[in-house]
């Protein structure tokens, strides 16, 4: 049964969930492969880029304003990284909560136009018991599957850089992370990833082969990693997906609402060009 969250967080709440998210993305930035890569905290903010690629999710800011308010010396600190760094453009993505009087303002006079939205969802620690593909199974994989892991990941989106799959694929062993991939007639069509912290977790990047969409394969990640989560003591269990709107629908939010996620709040992604 999807349960139905009061959506009025307070900020502790919501630092947990942005928390979470940064806490998963920094490890990605952690390894030294054949993708330059540069990660580093600004006012309790993760800043990420990856100049060489021209992919949003890649070159963004996490949980700015969260701990305090937005200046303009933070913004100018994070262009500065950015610019210094190589990225072509990059996004901040902000809470509600931070948008307080003046803020919009300052990023519409800093050269920042509002980009699209992101939504946070998260759920409780209810399990997950509702049915999947008995065709499909899945297998939590260690560093021996990495290399399939990432190739995975790197299939399933409109991604073209070869360099991609090792970097993709460089979390499988990390701390905090478990990996997954699903199976279908014995080919590898799918994966996904957990993080778990401290009371929290979060269900992380997850894609499966075009040609294998519409099997439940997403369904199968979801429920493994949602019990996961809570065999490992979390709380609370969070995701992030693009807003789905009638124009355009994502498949992916509609997936997590079906397994008890709710919308926490929309992330305005608030994109900077140079």
């Amino acid at each position: 049964m999807m349960e139905i969250f009061e959506r009025k967080l307070d900020m502790s709440m919501i630092r947990k969930l942005e928390q979470i998210e940064i806490d998963y993305w920094m490890k990605y930035y952690q390894h030294p492969g054949s993708i330059e890569s540069y990660g580093t905290v600004i006012s309790n903010a993760f800043v990420g880029a990856i100049p060489s690629l021209d992919i949003l999710a890649m070159n963004r800011v996490i949980g700015l304003g969260s701990y305090q308010d937005i200046s303009v010396a933070d913004l100018e600190s994070i262009i500065k990284f950015y610019e210094k760094a190589g990225s072509k453009r990059f996004f901040v993505q902000l809470v509600p909560y931070t948008l307080k009087n003046g803020t919009i303002e300052t990023l519409k006079d800093m050269g920042f136009k509002h980009h699209n939205n992101w939504v946070k969802l998260y759920r409780s620690n209810h399990q997950a018991t509702f049915d999947t593909n008995p065709d499909l199974h899945i297998k939590k994989i260690n560093n021996s599957d990495a290399t399939l892991y990432g190739e995975l990941i790197f299939m399933s989106f409109d991604w073209e850089d070869s360099r991609l799959p090792e970097w993709l694929a460089s979390t499988v062993g990390k701390a905090g992370y478990s990996n997954y991939i699903v199976y279908y007639q014995n080919k590898a069509i799918a994966a996904g990833a957990l993080f778990t912290g401290v009371g929290m977790a979060s269900v992380a990047f997850a894609g499966t082969l075009d040609k294998f969409r519409g099997l439940g394969a997403q369904q199968l990640l979801l429920k493994t990693r949602i019990n996961e989560a809570i065999e490992k003591g979390a709380k609370f269990i969070t995701a992030e997906t693009a807003e789905s709107t009638v124009e355009r629908p994502i498949k992916s939010f509609e997936n997590m609402l079906k397994v008890g996620f709710g919308t926490a709040y929309l992330r305005q992604n608030w994109l900077y060009e140079f």
